[in-house]
């Protein structure tokens, strides 16, 4: 596996894990006091597991990007998926009835409220998305050397 010998895969992927783990803490709570939070109710531990596995999927397939562009050989669409699905579980995370108020000044509270009921959909789509984008960016040769 030599893309877990490149720095073209683990930069981004220490970075995007960084930064993905502080706005997931910011979004559920975990900041306390320190910075402005919004009003949510605590995290179940479905939300923990998923905001876990949805971090970790996400770091690894920014890193396969960023490893398969330094190569120039990144499939096509598979970039865009994983950002498709990076925004989609930054939208699941968020519960549409406690940000209906704060959110209506931006325009979009109707459109999260319509969300609500189809949460585990998008939460299932979110993970299909980075699942196929990880195995469109798993790198041919990986298991030959």
């Amino acid at each position: 596996m030599t893309f877990l010998h490149s720095k073209h895969f683990w930069s981004p992927l220490l970075l995007c894990a960084l930064s993905l783990s502080a706005f997931f803490a910011w979004e559920l709570g975990y900041f306390g006091d320190m910075l402005p939070r919004l009003s949510r109710p605590s995290p179940t531990q479905f939300e923990l597991l998923y905001t876990c596995v949805l971090v970790a999927l996400l770091s690894f397939d920014a890193g396969l990007v960023f490893f398969r562009l330094k190569q120039g050989t990144c499939p096509v669409g598979a970039k865009r998926a994983s950002t498709i699905a990076g925004s989609l579980g930054i939208v699941t995370l968020l519960c549409p009835a406690c940000l209906l108020i704060p959110i209506s000044l931006f325009g979009i509270s109707l459109s999260l409220t319509f969300l609500a009921p189809f949460l585990p959909l998008l939460r299932v789509i979110v993970m299909f998305l980075l699942i196929v984008s990880t195995i469109m960016l798993w790198p041919k040769n990986a298991s030959s050397k």
